[in-house]
């Protein structure tokens, strides 16, 4: 499923390129749109869609620029519609050098099936980290885009507007655990790792978690 991985802007937010060539996706284009550009032609490919894993403005701050560029729709889940249509952190945004995000032309619903750039994806809602956070499973590959739901040893934050802990656990335990086979994890930030992992080793939701408190 992964073309390429950008990590990009001073929060170094990951911003990935999917599909099957030529055709792909553009999932959560938080900065550095100029660079996006570049990797899109650099491969030849050709933008279908714009998919965010969730809203915050790390993640949505370049939506604009792609989707002007390459006449593309944007994909989210409607609980996270407010942080599309309002300002979330003027100052970020600023240094982010943000746009006002067009309305979304479809959205994620949970379990629904996802056809895009080649691919199939399984939308699994994960709440907690933002109310309309999701996953998205690519079970032919064995891989998943994980935006902030879960990190390599940890998991997004819970304190910001439209954060749960008790949410987030509950999204991580019971939705992304249950998945019957190991995954390669595509998070928001740092580098990949795998769910069964994730599973035994996170310490703030596996097998042996040590922090009983929100992260």
């Amino acid at each position: 499923m992964l073309i390429e991985k950008l990590t990009v802007g001073p929060l170094e937010e990951n911003c990935y390129l999917v599909g099957v060539p030529p055709r792909c996706a553009v999932v959560d284009p938080g900065a550095e749109s100029p660079r996006i550009f570049a990797a899109i032609e650099r491969r030849g490919l050709v933008p279908e869609r714009i998919l965010l894993t969730h809203g915050h403005v790390d993640h949505i701050a370049h939506v604009a620029h792609v989707a002007e560029r390459y006449g593309v729709g944007v994909q989210i889940h409607g609980a996270d519609l407010p942080f599309l249509e309002r300002p979330q952190w003027p100052e970020l945004e600023a240094m982010l050098g943000a746009r006002p995000c067009p309305a979304p032309s479809s959205w994620f619903e949970d379990g629904a099936i996802v056809e895009v750039a080649g691919l199939t994806l399984r939308v699994v809602h994960t709440p907690g980290h933002t109310p309309g956070g999701v996953c998205l499973i690519d079970e032919a590959s064995g891989s998943a885009l994980v935006g902030d739901t879960i990190f390599h040893r940890g998991v997004g934050r819970s304190d910001l507007p439209g954060g749960d802990w008790g949410t987030l656990a509950r999204s991580i335990r019971e939705r992304l655990f249950q998945w019957p086979v190991d995954l390669i994890l595509y998070p928001g930030h740092g580098p990949e790792t795998r769910l069964d992992e994730e599973r035994r080793q996170n310490p703030f939701v596996g097998v042996h978690a040590r922090f009983a408190a929100a992260p």
